[in-house]
This record gives C-alpha cells, sequence and structure tokens, in this order.
C-alpha cells in the first residue's frame, strides 16, 4: 500500500506540473496582491489535491480501524472495504482532496472558476444590487461567494485594497480583510465582456485541517483568480443537448449511435467520436434511498468498480447555476480515461460519462472536462430556492443543529450582502 501511495504522490505532481507559474502583476506604486506566489504553477486549480500530514493520519487510522474489526461488518460499505482492504485509505484521502468547481451560464453571465475546498452545502441569496443572484458554497471552514459586486458592508472594515492584472481579467481589483477570519475579495470584468463579478472567499488556513490548511489570501491569489475563465469556448468545438429538463453539452461531431434502457431502471444514450464515447444515462430517484448524488456515494462507487489506484483522480463538486453535482477524473496522458459527472433534479438522476484516449481524440482532456462539467436545468430558478446540502440527512441535521456552524454562516451571508 505504501508503494501504491507513492507512486499516486509521483504520478500526481507529474499531472499538475507546468513551466508557467502564477503571474499577478500590478502597477507601479500598487501594493503587491496578497499571498500571491510565483512559484506556483498556472494551472494548479485544474487539478487540485489537497493531502496533507494529518489527512494522511486521519486515512491511515480510519484503515486500521476498518481492518480490526473482528466482527462480520453490518453496513455494506463495510464488508466490501474487508474484502478489498487496498480502497480504504485511497477513499479517505479522496475526502479530503475533494475541489469545488463554479459555473455561472444564466443571463448574462459566462463565467467558470474552482477553489480548492470541500463543499457542504450551497445556498443562492438575493444581491442588493439587483444584478442577479449570488451563489454561496460552505465548507468547514471555508466560504465563498460569488455573483455581482458585493461586500459594501465588508468594505468598511477592510485591512488593504490595491489592483492588479491577470490575463483575461480587466478592471480587477481586490480588498482585504485580517482579523482571526482571513477573508478577500476580488471583482474583474472577464475581456471583451461588460459583465462585472465579485468574489469573496473565506478560509481559516488551520495548519490541522485536514481539508484546507492554506489562508483566504493564498487561495484567492494562486487558485481562484488563474481559475477564472469564460465558458464561451465551449460553443466552438461543442452544443447543448436536451432530455426533457436537462441540459448537456456533447462535441458538434459526435454522433448518437444508440438510445436504450437497460435493467428496466437506466435510459441511456449514447453517443460516439474519434476516441470518444459518451454514455448519458438517467433514472428515477428514490425518496427512500441515501442521495447518490453525494461526494462519498460517488467517491466509494467508483473506487470498488475500478479500483485503479495507480492514476491520479481529481473529485469535485461541480455547481451549475446554483445546483451541484459530483465529478470524477481519471486522466492519463495519451491513454485510456475516465470523466464521470452525477447530478440530479426533482425526479431523476443523471450520469454523464465519457471513456476517451487523448492520443486517439479530436479534444484535449480539458475541453472533455469543461463540457462534461457543463450541466443545466430548465427550471433552475425553482430547485435552487432549498438550501442544497451535500452530505447525509444523519450529518446534515447534526450540523444544521449546531450552535455554531449556522449562525456563523448566516451572519456572513448578512455582511456580505449589504
Amino acid at each position: 500500500m505504501l508503494r501504491k501511495s507513492l507512486i499516486m504522490m509521483a504520478l500526481s505532481a507529474a499531472f499538475t506540473m507546468n513551466v508557467s507559474a502564477v503571474q499577478i502583476e500590478v502597477p507601479k506604486w500598487q501594493p503587491p496582491v496578497p499571498g500571491a506566489d510565483g512559484s506556483i504553477p498556472a494551472n494548479a486549480y485544474e487539478n487540485y489535491s489537497h493531502i496533507n500530514e494529518n489527512a494522511q493520519k486521519e486515512a491511515e487510522a480510519f484503515r486500521v480501524e476498518v481492518q480490526s474489526l473482528e466482527e462480520e461488518p453490518k453496513a455494506d460499505n463495510y464488508k466490501i472495504f474487508k474484502a478489498k482492504p487496498d480502497i480504504v485509505k485511497p477513499y479517505k484521502l479522496a475526502e479530503f482532496s475533494q475541489s469545488t468547481v463554479i459555473l455561472l451560464h444564466e443571463g448574462k453571465n459566462n463565467i467558470r472558476l474552482s477553489v480548492p475546498n470541500i463543499s457542504l452545502r450551497g445556498d443562492t441569496v438575493k444581491s442588493k444590487s439587483s444584478e442577479g443572484p449570488l451563489f454561496v458554497v460552505r465548507g468547514f471552514t471555508s466560504i465563498l461567494m460569488v455573483g455581482p459586486p458585493h461586500g459594501k458592508e465588508f468594505s468598511k472594515h477592510m485591512h488593504n485594497e490595491g489592483v492588479y492584472t491577470y490575463p483575461g481579467l480587466e478592471n480587477a481589483s481586490w480588498k482585504i480583510f485580517k482579523g482571526k477570519t482571513h477573508v478577500m475579495y476580488t471583482e474583474f470584468t472577464p475581456s471583451k465582456t461588460k459583465t462585472t463579478y465579485g468574489i469573496t472567499y473565506l478560509g481559516g488556513g488551520d495548519v490541522k485541517d485536514p481539508y484546507q490548511d492554506k489562508f483566504a489570501e493564498v487561495v484567492m491569489s494562486n487558485y481562484i483568480i488563474p481559475s477564472i475563465e469564460p465558458l464561451s469556448g465551449l460553443d466552438n468545438y461543442s452544443h447543448v443537448k436536451h432530455w426533457d429538463n436537462f441540459g448537456y453539452r456533447i462535441p458538434k461531431k459526435a454522433k448518437l449511435v444508440s438510445e436504450a434502457m437497460e435493467d428496466n431502471k437506466y435510459e441511456v444514450r449514447t453517443y460516439e467520436d474519434v476516441g470518444v464515447k459518451i454514455r448519458v444515462l438517467r433514472f428515477r430517484i428514490d425518496p427512500n434511498i441515501v442521495d447518490k448524488s453525494l461526494a462519498k456515494k460517488q467517491i466509494f462507487t467508483f473506487l470498488n468498480k475500478y479500483g485503479d489506484l495507480e492514476t491520479p483522480t481529481q473529485y469535485a463538486t461541480v455547481w451549475n447555476n446554483g445546483l451541484p453535482g459530483f465529478l470524477i477524473d481519471r486522466y492519463k496522458p495519451n491513454g485510456e480515461s475516465y470523466l464521470r459527472h452525477f447530478t440530479k433534479d426533482s425526479e431523476y438522476y443523471y450520469s454523464y460519462r465519457i471513456d476517451y484516449d487523448e492520443s486517439k481524440s479530436l479534444y484535449k482532456h480539458k475541453q472533455l472536462r469543461d463540457m462534461v462539467e457543463y450541466a443545466s436545468f430548465d427550471n433552475a430558478e425553482s430547485l435552487r430556492k432549498e438550501t442544497q446540502w451535500r452530505m447525509s440527512d444523519h450529518h446534515k441535521k447534526k450540523l444544521a443543529a449546531n450552535s455554531m456552524f449556522n449562525p456563523w454562516y448566516m451572519e456572513w451571508i448578512r455582511i456580505l450582502t449589504q
């Protein structure tokens, strides 16, 4: 197992290597952007994997706990852990190394960005500017807010501010509030557009946190800002298909080769392109069964089915216009690779899977990933009126009843939406 862990770490390092570094420039006499680190690759956000020493210790402790069970486990997942001990630690590490992707493609919005944090819940709140909704994602010790410019109340308590330039962004500025809690705000207009966005990120920077131990300004400057890009490039090689309420993208040259019902349960559409096979699948939600779109459920299902521990795999909650799905990205440069996005509306689960070989395909890995992340629902506004929890009912009730978890979060939303 140690050998496999070392192989995974080496492959992951190779996966993220890039000679191009983050280069945030500032005009003369302007203060430097807090946290900016030119040694971090500019594409580090694409393949972020957060596994620190504390995460390793917790994952090892979990492995030991599972293997020390003397009686036959009652839970199905523990039965599989006992039968397949090699997947136990990777499963736990996958929990810690999740990232979050935000896509806004409603009205005049046309933007994608990512943040290296787990997602526990998401909320859509009204913007005081009336320029559209604000989307908020909550982690264990982090909050990310994306939408129209916001945070006027926050500006009254800023510690410092400045402007910067970064490829693809215009009129870019930053503000930072430094106290016990690190909070950073950036505002910008993507090039060749007239739409201005604001992003607020609050992060704890606790070195003991197995999920995220980087301060807000480090995350904002080296992962969020470099990840900001328009979604308009998708139109160059893909188009949207509709399946009742659901919208998804496929390559323009892909052909529909079959529509079928499998196991009397799954409706499946299959598309093919050079070096690419796509399966779009849906089946009805059973309210009596735990939400299949949750991260833990998806990670467990993937590792149990494939168990390919020597290939670096990325896990991300993808928020499309305020509605969550879960992405698994197992990428082998110039080899057989796998992408899967899993989401739901009020009636169906939707699974979008791509099997491909980049050496044979017309598309690069990032093009296919950007495409598979895209998902839309005609009734998105109605669906997102409720809080989107990303955990089972048991854990959700514990956090919802926590005297600190919700009040702290809601107070920051109140401040930021002023």
